[in-house]
């Protein structure tokens, strides 16, 4: 014990300002951080390992990815041979239940879109393919509020509502797998997918700046 407690004073971790007592140097602090991050971030890897081998986490902005520990608590609903629309059936309910809905999506699911009308839409942000195929032909021209609409560049689907995150991923050859959820009910979850919600808004195109750049 000695022999540790030497050896963390000699790296600059730790400092004694009084007789048999011990403390952390700012130093030490920062690797407490970084300690108990790596371990956060075990944590929620080892919630479904299997979700995280097979699905190419990439695809989330990788100043994102090193704060995965802010997800730690989450879970993980696949579809099963009994029941194949598990996942899809959970985010319905997550959805109908909602106030408040906010979400980034590569992908455009009518089941899902009726299911959030019931709560309040605060930001959409879609990926351009889908708006240019789906969207823009379906709903658009019945949105008051575009100002609530981007488009961009997205290949991940993160809906925050007033009480959950929720996070697909698609799978390591870019294909949406519409079969596998991830779901987090921290109010640091739904953080993290606020700020990711940022990231994507602030670079995002406005929809009415899109759709006068299409005409």
């Amino acid at each position: 014990m000695y022999n540790t407690l030497t050896r963390f004073q000699e790296q600059g971790l730790i400092h004694s300002p009084q007789a048999n007592h011990w403390s952390l140097t700012g130093l030490g602090k920062v690797a407490a951080k970084i300690i108990d991050n790596c371990q956060q971030t075990e944590s929620v890897l080892a919630i479904d390992s299997d979700f995280w081998q097979t699905h190419d986490v990439t695809a989330i902005p990788p100043r994102f990815r090193l704060r995965l520990s802010e997800l730690a608590g989450g879970q993980v609903v696949t579809a099963t041979e009994t029941r194949p629309s598990n996942a899809i059936s959970e985010i319905e309910e997550r959805l109908i239940n909602a106030n408040a809905i906010s979400a980034i999506t590569p992908v455009y699911d009518e089941q899902l879109a009726d299911a959030g009308t019931t709560g309040e839409i605060e930001r959409l942000i879609f990926d351009e393919a889908v708006f240019d195929d789906v969207i823009q032909e379906t709903i658009s021209s019945r949105i008051e509020a575009k100002e609530t609409m981007r488009v961009t560049d997205v290949s991940v689907t993160v809906t925050v509502t007033d009480d959950c995150l929720l996070l697909s991923l698609p799978t390591l050859d870019g294909t949406y797998d519409p079969q596998a959820v991830f779901i987090a009910e921290t109010e640091e979850a739904r953080c993290w997918g606020h700020r990711l919600l940022d990231f994507y808004w602030d670079s995002a195109e406005p929809l009415d700046h899109y759709l006068s750049g299409q005409s």
